[in-house]
């Protein structure tokens, strides 16, 4: 007798509340990863470097800073830890208990496998599946916290993070300083080495990233952007995951599970607490973040400006108003057919995240528009991926249980074959 197919999520135990939160911070991520699949990464910290740069060009950069950098990379990492916690306890609940640790693992391995496909094949050196996985394999040990100890955990790592950030600043200010001092120095021979020196952002947790070279690189297609792109991936997702992501990402999936067992994401809690976290955290994200924007505006976009301690209170605060913006809705039954295909790019958040990879490879660096549009102009892109993204999703839902991503990566983590076709019975 052949196996029963195996339903690791039925359709029907999904939490709506967070589906759609997911649909909307997978799209919502695309508007800052944007800027670095469409611009060397120099350019997108300070897009005077490379073409015209002034009036929509400002607006849109203002715009994504203050509403999306940061809160968009820390609610997916939220959600991460909440479907961590999600997985554990519907493997507790049936007859594969006695497999859990072995299913939870090869489900982190098998993460890890896509962002290596994200990274070395689709070329996106921001890629943050793999970290993900990476991450994921440590939150195991804290499968059974109580909420209190996640979050007194997330706490210790916040302060860290930002003491780390203010370090930065500071390292950061010296190295543009002592920059300023040769230049200063500099004569007519050594113009051009300076002027080379320029060329390249000094990063105070990564290294260097020359643009020019990037630049002509990408302009001249796959196979000879692909060096210089695991050399990117070498340079920022070793060194900057051991020095900073890795415990970025700790600190928010430790979070997002303590919010988990709070029942915060699942839209049970108080229409109160909601407007709470609404009101609180646009307001203070908004004005955490207007501040950065002003500070980096006024310093000409200055590095030092990009490592401003204030940087993790701004986002955390606007992903805290996302979610109380979502979960109100939701706990309403507001706009439900926004909701449904919201939802759908959730459940199928590993394939959109994904697929924005495939998009912008092809558009970017096979058709020859990599650096060729204007900042604000990136964003027509987001928009055409938006829309995309919103039909296919629910038509595939229509036919299929969940995303070829998803399939693929449930069915590496249990290792037999699964019902994915709907049936009439759906």
């Amino acid at each position: 007798m052949s196996p029963e197919p195996m339903y690791p999520t039925a359709p029907s135990e999904r939490i709506e509340s967070i589906d759609v939160l997911r649909g909307i911070v997978v799209l919502g991520i695309l508007t800052i990863n944007i800027m670095v699949f469409g611009l060397p990464f120099a350019v997108t910290s300070n897009p005077t470097l490379w073409g015209t740069y002034e009036g929509p060009d400002v607006i849109a950069y203002v715009v994504a800073h203050i509403g999306f950098q940061g809160a968009q990379r820390g609610i997916f990492s939220m959600l991460f830890g909440a479907g961590v916690i999600l997985f554990i306890q519907r493997i507790a609940s049936d007859e594969r208990q006695s497999k859990m640790g072995r299913l939870y693992y090869r489900r982190m391995f098998g993460l890890m496998l896509f962002g290596l496909f994200d990274m070395f094949l689709l070329l996106w050196f921001g890629d943050i599946i793999f970290l993900y996985g990476l991450v994921g394999l440590l939150l195991y040990v804290f499968r059974d916290s109580k909420p209190q100890g996640l979050l007194i955990g997330a706490g210790v790592l916040f302060v860290l993070l930002t003491l780390m950030f203010a370090f930065a600043e500071d390292v950061q200010l010296d190295n543009e300083a002592r920059l300023q001092e040769v230049q200063t120095r500099a004569d007519e021979n050594s113009e051009q080495r300076s002027s080379e020196h320029i060329s390249k952002t000094v990063n105070a947790m990564g290294g260097y990233f020359p643009f020019q070279e990037e630049m002509a690189a990408k302009q001249q297609g796959y196979f000879s952007a692909y060096p210089y792109v695991v050399d990117s991936i070498l340079e920022l997702q070793v060194k900057v995951t051991i020095g900073y992501s890795f415990w970025e990402v700790l600190f928010a999936m430790l979070l997002g599970m303590a919010l988990f067992r709070l029942g915060v994401f699942d839209a049970s809690r108080s229409i109160h607490t909601y407007v709470i976290m609404l009101v609180l955290g646009f307001s203070i994200g908004i004005i955490v973040n207007t501040y950065e924007v002003m500070t980096t505006l006024s310093t000409d976009y200055s590095e030092s400006s990009m490592y401003l301690w204030s940087y993790n209170l701004g986002r955390m605060a606007m992903a805290f108003g996302y979610i109380g913006t979502v979960m109100l809705v939701c706990k309403l039954g507001l706009l439900p057919r926004v909701r449904s295909c919201l939802a759908a790019v959730g459940k199928m958040a590993l394939t959109n995240y994904l697929m924005q990879s495939i998009l912008c490879l092809a558009f970017f660096i096979l058709l020859g528009f990599y650096g060729k549009l204007r900042f604000h102009e990136l964003y027509y892109v987001v928009l055409v991926i938006w829309i995309l993204q919103l039909i296919y999703s629910p038509l595939w839902l229509a036919r299929y249980r969940y995303g070829p991503a998803e399939y693929l990566w449930r069915r590496w983590t249990y290792g037999s074959k699964i019902q994915n076709r709907r049936l009439s019975a759906d």
